[in-house]
């Protein structure tokens, strides 16, 4: 089992050397891209399903430090998460950098195997190389377009991750010396109590690990690199890389430090406190702004930080709703990227005002956009409902003024959710005006097919509607029929 592992890390990191060393023939390097997808996500999945306890140690640094891999129970759910969710926008990516250079493809990969070394990091310092080199290959994503923008972008996402990365590097260098270990140990390993200087370091390292995802007051890279990558590098930013931030924070509270020790604290409310700010405020810029790859942005801004809410809690049942909601966002949210990545490359549409009557012409994929939209708000049968359940029973099981005031934030949110989705399906098949909309889309909208009236349907590559497919059915699905994902989580958070 122990190949498998490794075989994780370092078939895709091979393969993404490989493809971006191979002649630029775009029909080629899709072959070899999609093969490498494939065989990495396999050993991934195969290692969350039977790698259960299997450790690797790759470099002892001293005698209580090393750069070694473990599987545990969230090593399992994250590489699980990545392996099914990255090779799905990678597929789709095939549709969408058709026409574009295939240079994508190289990073794409090496990110994979780093994130799944990421995921199986057996302690603090394994955790912070590969989160570190996460951020590194990703930024190259951002930047792919190379326009002043994609590159201002890139550099932004760039601080602001080397920055809260070396916050919680700080924090490392402090629970070297009051843990037993900086290996991750359900419940902690922490010698002695909690308090002091302890606590400021460990609300440090949470902010450091919530700026990957997007939590108030470091949030602000999210809107800017979303609306300047390309559409599949968006939906990994959003649906899997902001999740390693909180994969992040998940094992210094309740693997290093311990939940027990930092329930009741200023650092437990404070970190409440931003998470709900985050939530609301997320929302409430995702309703006034146009353009639709940043209101998804600012739409994750908000999503991401219900999980850190969730979490904040204290909870098993709280933590059990921010593991699904870690699943069902990831999903969702891809999907909807996915949604504005095929109105960009089929119709050249950048901005909600325009989208007025396109449902006629991308019936599908608006279709499926309106279905994971319900899910994202919370209405069943979705996967959404399920998760924003337990994360609000959570909170109410604390008995403390949260356990009031983060559902109803919580509920608010969603009804503003709605306000920011719901019209864009509402204005893309029902026109307010049809003539109006038919010459304002025959003015402002280039065609892929040349020569198509301005009503017909655009054709849309299966390489970019079958995942977005795939990924609706799993969001229904999982909120039909959610007991196996529940007793995956749970087992997580019984451990703990």
């Amino acid at each position: 089992m122990a190949v498998w592992m490794l075989l994780s890390v370092i078939l895709p990191i091979a393969g993404g050397v490989m493809v971006a060393a191979l002649p630029e023939v775009r029909k080629i390097k899709k072959v070899w891209t999609g093969a490498f997808l494939c065989a990495g996500a396999a050993c991934m999945l195969w290692t969350a399903w039977k790698g259960a306890g299997v450790e690797i140690t790759l470099w002892r640094m001293t005698d209580t430090i090393s750069i070694a891999l473990s599987v545990d129970g969230l090593s399992r759910f994250f590489l699980a998460l990545v392996a099914v969710m990255w090779t799905l926008t990678g597929f789709y990516a095939f549709g969408y950098m058709e026409h574009e250079e295939s240079r994508f493809y190289g990073f794409y990969l090496i990110s994979m195997g780093v994130l799944s070394g990421l995921c199986m990091a057996k302690n603090l310092v394994t955790f912070y190389l590969f989160y570190e080199a996460m951020t590194l290959m990703t930024v190259p994503l951002v930047m792919h377009d190379r326009t002043k923008e994609a590159i201002a972008a890139g550099i932004k996402y760039l601080v602001y991750s080397v920055f809260g990365a070396s916050a919680a590097l700080f924090g490392i260098f402090y629970l070297n010396g009051v843990c037993d270990t900086l290996n991750f140990v359900p419940g902690g390993s922490l010698s002695g109590e909690a308090g002091g200087a302890l606590l400021w370091v460990v609300m440090i390292m949470i902010l450091g690990f919530g700026t990957k995802a997007g939590m108030f007051p470091l949030h602000a890279w999210l809107p800017t690199a979303h609306p300047v990558a390309p559409a599949p590098a968006s939906a990994v930013l959003s649906g899997v890389i902001t999740k390693m931030g909180v994969l992040g924070v998940t094992r210094v509270v309740f693997y290093c430090v311990g939940a027990d020790n930092i329930r009741g604290t200023w650092v437990q409310t404070a970190w409440m406190v931003l998470a709900l700010i985050t939530v609301f405020m997320g929302s409430m810029l995702a309703l006034g702004e146009d353009v639709f790859k940043k209101r998804l942005a600012y739409s994750s801004v908000s999503q991401v930080s219900y999980i850190l809410f969730a979490l904040s809690t204290l909870t098993a049942t709280g933590f059990e709703g921010a593991m699904l909601h870690v699943v069902f966002h990831s999903a969702i949210k891809i999907t909807l990227f996915m949604t504005a990545g095929v109105v960009i490359h089929t119709l050249g549409i950048t901005k909600v005002s325009e989208m007025e009557g396109i449902g006629k012409r991308i019936p599908l994929v608006m279709g499926l956009y309106t279905i994971v939209s319900l899910g994202l708000i919370g209405i069943p049968p979705t996967g959404g409902v399920v998760s924003e359940w337990y994360m609000a029973t959570g909170a109410m099981e604390m008995g403390t003024a949260g356990s009031f005031i983060g559902p109803a934030v919580l509920l608010l949110s969603a009804i503003l959710t709605a306000a920011y989705l719901l019209p864009v399906a509402i204005r893309a098949f029902f026109n307010r005006n049809e003539q109006r909309g038919h010459e304002d889309l025959s003015a402002t909208i280039e065609v892929a097919d040349e020569g198509k009236a301005c009503g017909e349907r655009v054709r849309v590559s299966a390489w970019m509607w079958v995942p977005m497919a795939a990924l609706t059915a799993f969001v229904l699905f999982g909120g039909m029929f959610p007991q196996k994902i529940f007793a995956f989580v749970s087992a997580i958070a019984a451990a703990l």
